[in-house]
Parts: C-alpha cells; sequence; structure tokens
C-alpha cells in the first residue's frame, strides 16, 4: 500500500525533520508544512519529498493548524499513487518499521485511524473541554461554560490520559460533591437550550467530537475532508473555537459513515499542557503500546532515545508483524 505522510513542522532543527523523514523511507510520499516564520526549513532534497508552497503562519490554539493540515492534504491530493494518509509532527518519529505499518493497513478494515470521543458520551471529556467545543472563544457562552469547569473541578484538579488529551477533572471522591454536580448539570443546561448565548451547530444528528491532532486515514476520508466548503457552516464555527486541531476533523468524521478504529499514534503523558519528551527509559513503553508513530521526541538528532529507537527498528522485515488488536 503506498503511504503519504504530512508533516507540521515549525521550530524544530533541520536535523531532527531531516532524521524523521529518512526513517519514513524513500517509497512513501511526505508532504511538509513548514511556519518559515520560526525557523528555517531543511534543505531537504528527496524525490519523495514536497513542501506546501503556500504555508500558513500558524498559532497554538488557532484555526491555523487546521489551515495547514488542510494545504497538506490538498498537496498529497495531487499525487493519486497513495492509498493511506498518516499526520506527524516534526518531533514525532515511527515506533515500528515502516513496513510492519503498512501490513497492517492492508489487513485493516477500518477507513479512519482516529483516537475521539464524542462529548455527550463522556462526562470528564464534556467537562474537561465542552467549554471549548460547545462555544466559540470570547464568548459570554465560552466565559459561563469555562466557569461551570473551574467549579467541577474545584482546587484540588488532577488529570487523565485519555483519547491522546489530557482531560482535567476533579481529584479523586470529589466528582460526587454538590458544587460538582450542579456544574455538570448546569453545563448541560446550558449546551442543551443554548443559554447563555451558546450558538454551537450541535444536535442529535450533528454531535460534537474530540480528540488527537495525530490521525490516519485512506484516500476516500481525505478527499471527503478536502471537499468540504471552506465557508461551509462547520468550518467557520470551528474557526472561532479554541485549539479547533481537536475537534473539527474529529466531528467532520465522527459524524460520517467511515469506520473509524484507533489511532495508530501515541501521545507521551502530559505534563499540565504539554506532553512530555520521551526518554529511553520509555522505550519499553513505546513497544507495549503497539502503535507505530508516537510524540513528543527531543528536538535533537543525536538524543540516545532516538538513535536507539531507529536503530531498534531498522532493517528489512525477519519475522512476522505483531498482531494489533483494532478499536472501535
Amino acid at each position: 500500500m503506498k503511504l503519504a505522510f504530512g508533516i507540521l513542522a515549525s521550530h524544530e532543527s533541520p536535523a531532527t525533520l531531516t532524521q524523521l523523514v529518512d526513517a519514513l523511507g524513500p517509497d512513501a510520499l511526505v508532504v511538509i508544512h513548514h511556519d518559515a516564520t520560526k525557523g528555517p526549513a531543511p534543505r531537504l532534497r528527496r524525490d519523495n519529498v514536497h513542501f506546501v508552497r503556500e504555508p500558513v503562519r500558524t498559532g497554538w490554539g488557532e484555526w491555523s493548524l487546521c489551515e495547514a493540515i488542510l494545504r497538506i492534504l490538498r498537496t498529497a491530493g495531487t499525487d493519486r499513487s497513495w492509498r493511506y494518509f498518516q499526520l506527524l509532527s516534526a518531533s514525532c518519529l515511527p515506533i515500528q518499521p515502516i513496513w510492519a505499518f503498512e501490513e497492517f493497513l492492508s489487513e485493516m478494515s477500518a477507513d479512519v485511524n482516529m483516537d475521539l470521543v464524542a462529548l455527550d458520551e463522556d462526562p470528564i471529556a464534556l467537562m474537561s473541554h465542552g467549554f471549548r467545543g460547545y462555544a466559540p472563544a470570547d464568548t459570554l457562552g465560552h466565559r459561563v461554560l469555562r466557569r461551570l469547569r473551574r467549579w467541577y473541578m474545584v482546587r484540588q484538579r488532577t488529570s487523565l490520559h485519555r483519547y491522546g488529551l489530557n482531560l482535567g477533572m476533579p481529584a479523586a471522591g470529589q466528582t460526587r460533591t454538590v458544587r460538582a454536580r450542579l456544574a455538570r448539570s448546569g453545563m448541560r443546561f446550558a449546551i442543551a437550550t443554548g443559554r447563555p448565548g451558546l450558538d454551537h451547530p450541535f444536535d442529535a444528528n450533528l454531535r460534537c467530537f474530540v480528540g488527537s491532532t495525530w490521525w490516519g486515514g485512506r484516500r476516500e476520508a481525505c478527499e471527503y475532508i478536502v471537499s468540504q466548503p471552506e465557508d461551509g457552516p462547520l468550518q467557520r464555527y470551528f474557526q472561532r473555537v479554541l485549539i479547533p486541531d481537536e475537534f473539527y476533523f474529529h466531528t467532520l468524521l465522527g459524524n460520517s459513515a467511515f469506520r473509524i478504529a484507533r489511532s495508530n499514534h501515541l501521545v507521551s503523558r502530559f505534563d499540565d499542557a504539554h506532553p512530555v519528551r520521551f526518554g529511553v527509559g520509555d522505550l519499553p513503553k513505546l513497544a507495549a503500546s503497539k502503535r507505530f508513530f508516537a510524540r513528543k521526541f527531543p528536538d535533537n538528532a543525536a538524543a540516545p532515545v532516538r538513535l536507539e529507537l531507529l536503530g531498534d527498528i531498522a532493517g528489512p522485515p525477519t519475522l512476522p508483524m505483531q498482531q494489533h488488536s483494532q478499536v472501535t
């Protein structure tokens, strides 16, 4: 199966980006969106590597990241040979051989590999991320839902790593307090009734999904994404939402008929809002995950964890690939 990889790059060193590209091999199409305002682009002279010609200036939490991903998909779409696309960041690396990934995809029945959940299915995800999904930033509704979130979290806040996200939640035993129950009821009431001033488009026929930015999908799913009108209601709505790259593609695909299985990508544990960089001590955890890619790795091409990992996965296939479970 011919693969296409999209890479979001900005401030990472040219050496680590080059190392990632080489780890993906010479046979796959690689499309890089590089934000030149944050650092120089590497001089990658590979026949299979292309840069997005008109990159956007990206910013954390902004629609610009979604736009960068869309431009990667449009650029990749001009090549008709690939059948599966995987989105990566410049701080990612493969953690299994690419040939094993190809074999897995050839046997897979799903159309999309994405970690996601509908906000109305998971109370913790709703209270942690609902204020962003159901209300545009800098609106009264956003402020009210955020205040309800704070009531729910109380002061003893902990976090849960799920769906490739860092979900905020109260400490053990705090979810059943009167304050937490009032916060949950208030959140659901405000979302269901459109108060105060919520103008989200969601209902029983269009649910709001959230999940990790790093996903993959067959060509048909990618073509479905880029076929959406730029002035359509869903895109216009998420252009106003905080951190829309965790919502837009997930809501689009989560409400489609495409078959979705778990992501092929492992995101490291979070320290507050940022993924912790992997070290050599994390290599057993990476192997046990049975996923194919992971982030974040140190931005240093000579980092021991990078060199040891890439040495382990180098070379042609010698054994049958491990069996991988699909979780829908």
